[in-house]
């Protein structure tokens, strides 16, 4: 689904390139966040095959709803796998935006592996006391956050993009120490009720960073957006990695406050990238 982007962003005109890709990733990020609840829930009524059944069920009717719906569009230039493949580092080089939005991009999504790693193992102890089936319903709150993207994308294309960068990843620092602060409390719907409000902004902040830097990337080269749409999702990617690795580290030192302080660091990064360099933010 990540090859939707640069295709939809392509058949749209580049003062509602940030609307499209907006709507698109509220798509995406509601499909994954909605993924790892479903999962849980089918397995749990089921087991696990039922969940394999299903998710290849799913992936007959889109791809079915694919070949019925997407235009044939043909590359715009004629070039070989092996030539593609070598004008990456190139692409890195000369794009600054590119750089600049793969690397935040990367951080915010540090921040979301990071937390949603560990958070399944602090759910099951007090205060929140989740079963199974409480950690994935609990999984879906997150939905929310994602629902606001196409805003994010709206007020990308009237100029709103560096104010909104700043405020996504102040967004992540403040979610995360709402989220720290949740375990420490005594009552438990208190403690929920925090987590979930954490939890909101956090991917709220999250999808914030992808959409304005998608769309920032996709307003770069045409001949190359695909390209400049695999190098983003490449390197963002590498970042989650990163996120749910250092997750496993911080667990093991400090527990669920120490995984909320490294995922939060995250977020620190991004706000000063965000005062060193406007690139990629108009």
């Amino acid at each position: 689904m990540q090859m939707v982007v640069p295709l939809v962003a392509s058949m749209v005109a580049p003062e509602r390139r940030g609307q499209a890709i907006g709507d698109v990733m509220s798509g995406l990020m509601i499909g994954i966040l909605v993924s790892r609840p479903a999962a849980s829930l089918i397995a749990d009524a089921r087991n696990w095959r039922g969940y394999y059944v299903t998710s290849a069920i799913l992936m007959i009717v889109l791809t079915a709803a694919l070949a019925r719906y997407l235009p044939t569009l043909k590359p715009a230039a004629a070039t070989s796998y092996g030539a593609l493949l070598r004008s990456f580092p190139r692409l890195l080089r000369e794009e600054p935006v590119l750089r600049v939005r793969a690397w935040t991009a990367a951080l915010v999504m540090a921040s979301f592996t990071a937390f949603w790693a560990a958070i399944a193992l602090r759910l099951p102890d007090a205060p929140f006391n989740l079963d199974a089936r409480g950690i994935a319903l609990f999984a879906l709150i997150g939905v929310a956050g994602a629902l606001a993207t196409p805003l994010a994308g709206r007020w990308g294309d009237r100029g709103l993009a560096r104010p909104m960068l700043i405020g996504s990843h102040l967004l992540i620092i403040a979610s995360l120490a709402l989220c720290a602060w949740a375990a420490m409390l005594e009552s438990r719907i208190a403690a929920l009720v925090v987590l979930s409000a954490g939890t909101i902004l956090l991917d709220l902040g999250i999808t914030t960073d992808q959409t304005l830097g998608r769309r920032a990337v996709n307003l770069l080269r045409p001949e190359a957006r695909g390209r400049i749409n695999g190098l983003f999702v490449a390197l963002f990617f590498i970042g989650g990695a990163i996120g749910a690795a250092a997750a496993s580290v911080a667990w093991s030192l400090g527990g669920w406050t120490m995984v909320c302080v490294v995922a939060g660091a995250f977020g620190v990064l991004g706000v000063v990238t965000d005062l060193a360099t406007r690139t990629g933010s108009s």
